[in-house]
């Protein structure tokens, strides 16, 4: 069956309310006139807040909606969020990024460039999101460089994600919903007043799906999901001048989520001396000499088909799949298990209208992999990296009462992190002939670890220059203090020619301090009573940090200062306009931006003196422009539109990278930019993971066919342009444009405080093959983490 773009887009509107608890509804049997939009409020500049009334470019998501259309795991909130993009490998290897900045690969030694917090705390790293969003209050999406308000620094935006607090009446609520490739997942909920004084909230869920990646080996399948977790809360509201909000998460993973697909084979280029790709772990591309002259026959020539020639030769079953079957071929386990704890206390005292607010805060997150690295039934490379990663933050912030004339918020902020992996490989008899790299029946390993200080000061306040014009003002002072180390343990016997790259290898502890500036400055001006126009400069700076991998570590043949990653620097302008209409049935904002980022913290290929590696470095400046549109209307009593979009042009301004592989000519070449020895520049080339255009739109009906009933109808169309998962925009690494149907219907039953809520839903309707991200996986071979298919299930809910 065959779908017109044109009726596809008629069709996919996502709901500006998805389906709501019975306090949030009125009666649409009304006869009154239709309703308004409902009103959100944000916390983007550290107050409760009107949406429409701050001057900044922030999305928000209602956790209605995210249960309307089924969207549970981080990766799919870009569905949502045009602005947002999420690179998923695994949960250790996973990115977000904001108008296109911030795809970085898994690094202990380093921060993401968008940030991620929940219920005001800062995660660490992206990991530490990837788990199932339960009993969420909303998620803000707020764009452009963060760092006077927001406690670490950020140079693309923050995620900030709120979950439900307690509440004085009693909610109670259970969940059950079955579909596709087996998927369960049961949500319980109760909130439960304890006095007058303390409210008690306890959330939990589990989730399993068989997975949707087939393995050819045995028949199973792979990518399965198997998730439980738990977050409880007590309030306690001794007085109006006082609250404590006690936060208490566990999270835990058994699955083979992370099983990539072979995506595209680049072209094996035998040269003296060559690039090998990316290390499939560290993440890594590494360089290195030919080692085609010890392989026995069939070794790969320039064809694509070659690396897959070379397999079968050596006795591996055939892998030439087109990716969009999502099948590989594996013998080793698949395996990723990760384990993480967290408490949290938010305190606030309210007194003469100020606010004064501390947030502590802890965490740990454990990630353990064992997966068959060579992506072949031969016994040659299993293993993966463990991590383990804690942290402790402390916040304590002033904000000082509404003013005609002049309010402002200010604070101190710390944060600790120590984080640490090991890397462990068992390598098999097949090992140097398939990789070109590990040697045979060998076990090695390396270890790295970074410690982090942060300190910081800041503020920010609001001039009310007229009753229509705001000159709003921010500053941060950030000092960090790092530590690090990398080991790379001793292989033996070690063959000569993989020297010093496998060697051992010891940076000892090496030290880094930053200090920098954050600012931000808006002007605000109400043209009328509905429509808001603002300008903003904002700058901000992200950490340096230490390449910490310890396997191959290009250290070894380089120095351990090529480890060490300056920061990250960013400059924003934007311009943008708020406005509704209709007696706020209509909500229209825009927004244009330029940012630009210099020494931007990426992979990329770097020689010197003579010597060619890859490593985690900043790979050169870019510039990131573009426009984006909020639309939201409530057309009837019955039904409510969406749309929104991104047009990002995300391009490198100065830089090198590794010549793609359908040009490389090897190290002793050059390419038709003029650069040799196997790099080019990357000007103008699109930043990896940013697509260019995307958009999200969607519609809600609900009407009532008779007292105590109600039925609903949610439909959600989301598009993507290309993009690609290479600094090198290689052809064999381009990402094609997607586009994500989500449906679904039900019936609310309401007797008093008892409501049944049955629902069919449909995600991925027509089943579009799509990838959350790429990596070169050693050889020209790229790939691929595979979107979920269509899923059809049916979900059961009980509130009372």
């Amino acid at each position: 069956m065959k779908y017109s773009t044109m009726g596809v887009s008629m069709l996919a509107l996502i709901a500006t309310s998805g389906p709501s608890h019975a306090h949030d509804e009125l009666p649409l049997h009304s006869t009154e006139r239709i309703q308004k939009l409902e009103t959100t409020s944000v916390t983007a500049r550290r107050r409760l807040e009107k949406e429409q009334d701050v001057p900044a470019t922030v999305s928000v998501v209602k956790g209605n909606q995210l249960e309307a259309g089924r969207i549970y795991q981080l990766q799919d909130l870009p569905q949502l969020m045009p602005s947002l993009t999420a690179q998923f490998l695994h949960p250790r290897q996973s990115s977000i990024a904001i108008r296109g900045i911030g795809n970085n690969p898994a690094n202990e030694g380093l921060e993401g460039s968008a940030g991620i917090y929940l219920d005001n705390v800062f995660l660490g790293r992206p990991g530490l999101a990837v788990f199932d969003l339960l009993d969420i209050e909303q998620a803000e999406l707020l764009r452009g460089p963060q760092g006077t308000l927001f406690g670490k620094n950020t140079t693309a935006g923050v995620l900030n994600i709120t979950t439900r607090k307690p509440v004085f009446k009693p909610e109670y609520s259970a969940e059950a919903s079955y579909g596709s490739r087996d998927f369960e997942q049961y949500k319980v909920m109760l909130n439960q007043p304890i006095n007058e004084m303390a409210a008690l909230r306890i959330a939990a869920y589990k989730t399993h799906d068989d997975g949707w990646v087939k393995n050819t080996y045995d028949g199973k399948n792979l990518n399965e999901i198997n998730r439980t977790g738990a977050r409880g809360q007590l309030l306690l509201q001794p007085s109006e001048s006082f609250d404590l909000r006690l936060i208490a998460e566990h999270n835990e993973e058994d699955s083979s989520t992370g099983t990539l697909v072979p995506y595209r084979y680049g072209p094996w280029t035998p040269n003296a001396f060559m690039f090998l790709g990316i290390h499939p772990v560290t993440g890594q591309p590494v360089f290195g000499p030919d080692y085609s002259s010890n392989l026995p026959a069939g070794t790969p020539g320039s064809n694509a088909t070659d690396a897959i020639t070379h397999a079968n030769g050596l006795g591996a079953s055939n892998r030439a799949y087109d990716p969009k079957d999502y099948k590989v071929t594996l013998d080793g386990r698949q395996r990723t298990r990760t384990s993480q704890d967290a408490l949290s206390a938010e305190a606030n005292w309210h007194f003469n209208g100020y606010t004064l607010t501390s947030i502590t805060a802890w965490r740990q997150w454990q990630f353990k992999p064992d997966n068959d690295l060579d992506r072949t039934d031969l016994f040659a490379v299993n293993g993966g990296v463990d991590a383990r990663h804690k942290q402790y933050s402390q916040e304590i912030r002033l904000a000082s009462p509404l003013s005609d004339v002049f309010d402002y918020v200010a604070g101190v902020y710390y944060y600790y992190q120590d984080v640490s992996n090991r890397e462990q490989y068992m390598t098999g008899p097949d090992a140097f002939a398939l990789t070109t790299i590990y040697p045979d029946n060998s076990a090695f390993s390396g270890s790295g670890y970074a410690k982090t200080h942060s300190y910081a000061l800041f503020g920010q306040g609001t001039w009310h220059l007229s009753e229509k014009l705001d000159l709003t003002a921010g500053l941060r002072a950030t000092m960090e203090k790092k530590e690090a180390r990398v080991v790379q343990d001793q292989i033996t016997p070690l063959p000569p020619i993989l020297s010093p790259l496998l060697d051992h290898y010891d940076t000892g502890v090496q030290h880094q301090k930053d200090e920098s500036l954050s600012s931000l400055l808006t002007a605000s001006y109400w043209l009328n009573d509905r429509v808001l126009g603002y300008a903003t400069y904002s700058s901000s700076e992200k950490s340096g940090g230490f390449n910490t991998n310890g396997v191959a570590s290009p250290g070894a043949v380089l120095g351990t200062e090529a480890l060490n990653i300056d920061p990250e620097k960013a400059n924003n302008l934007e311009f943008g306009i708020k406005s509704s209409w209709l007696d706020q049935r209509l909500v229209a904002n825009a927004s244009v931006f330029l940012t630009r980022v210099k020494d931007y913290q990426a992979i990329t290929g770097t020689s010197i003196n003579g010597t060619y590696a890859g490593l985690l470095t900043n790979v050169g400046d870019l510039s990131s422009k573009g426009m984006e549109l909020d639309l939201r209307a409530r057309v009837s009593q019955h039904l409510s539109l969406s749309l929104s979009g991104a047009y990002t042009d995300a391009s490198f301004d100065r830089g090198t990278a590794p010549t793609p592989a359908e040009e490389f000519n090897g190290p002793g070449g050059t390419s038709d930019s003029g650069y040799g020895k196997g790099t080019r520049s990357i000007a103008g080339n699109q930043v990896n993971g940013a697509s260019r255009w995307a958009f999200s739109s969607g519609a809600h009906l609900r009407w009532n066919p008779a007292d105590n009933l109600e039925h609903y109808a949610n439909a959600q169309y989301s598009w993507r342009s290309e993009s690609y998962g290479d600094v090198n925009n290689s052809e064999y690494s381009k990402i094609a444009g997607y586009g994500i149907l989500n449906v679904s219907t039900g019936l609310r039953v309401t007797s008093g405080k008892h409501r049944w809520d049955f629902s069919l839903w449909a995600k991925n309707v027509l089943d579009k093959r799509y990838f959350l991200g790429l990596t070169n996986a050693g050889s020209n071979l790229y790939v691929g983490s595979a979107g979920q298919p269509r899923t059809i299930g049916a979900s059961l809910r009980y509130d009372f």
